[in-house]
């Protein structure tokens, strides 16, 4: 599996960068949520489950990572949408999942998001950054900033770009 973009990195770079962005931007020293951060995409990507990570990583960084998997509109939610009805959808899906997530999958949120902001300002047109940039505004309305000032912060500059 490969990122986007004309020269594009394998998958794996994406949540190394997580695990840097919550260690030297963050600060997070905690391994189990380092651990979750490393494994947030992998069960939208199908490479795994939730009861695989409990059994192979605990109890708390399955919860996590739980959290962190997307919930995807039903068949019957998006019949008839357009393509950018749906991604409203989907938009407003992901903010409703971001305010219920505990503080801890709130940071890992945050550093996920630092490393796809700056992949969007690269590779996105002007039209879906501008959609990206508000929707990344959206989810730091429903993250407080307290949660980790310098992720909230390095987001936010990415943010303010649009």
């Amino acid at each position: 599996m490969l990122r986007e973009g004309p020269d594009p990195l394998p998958y794996i770079t994406h949540p190394i960068e997580v695990v840097l962005n919550l260690c030297y931007v963050g600060g997070v020293c905690d391994p189990e949520l380092l651990c979750a951060g490393a494994l947030h995409d992998t069960v939208e990507c199908q490479c795994c489950t939730h009861a695989k990570i409990e059994m192979s990583f605990g109890p708390r960084v399955a919860g996590l990572v739980r959290e962190l998997t997307r919930t995807e509109p039903e068949p019957a939610q998006i019949q008839g949408l357009s393509k950018d009805e749906i991604w409203l959808l989907r938009a407003q899906m992901l903010l409703d999942e971001v305010a219920k997530m505990s503080t801890d999958a709130q940071i890992i949120k945050l550093a996920d998001r630092l490393s796809n902001v700056q992949d969007a300002i690269r590779l996105k047109s002007p039209k879906k950054l501008k959609r990206y940039l508000g929707q990344t505004q959206k989810m730091l309305d429903v993250i407080p900033k307290p949660v980790n000032r310098p992720l909230w912060e390095a987001v936010k500059g990415f943010a303010d770009t649009g």
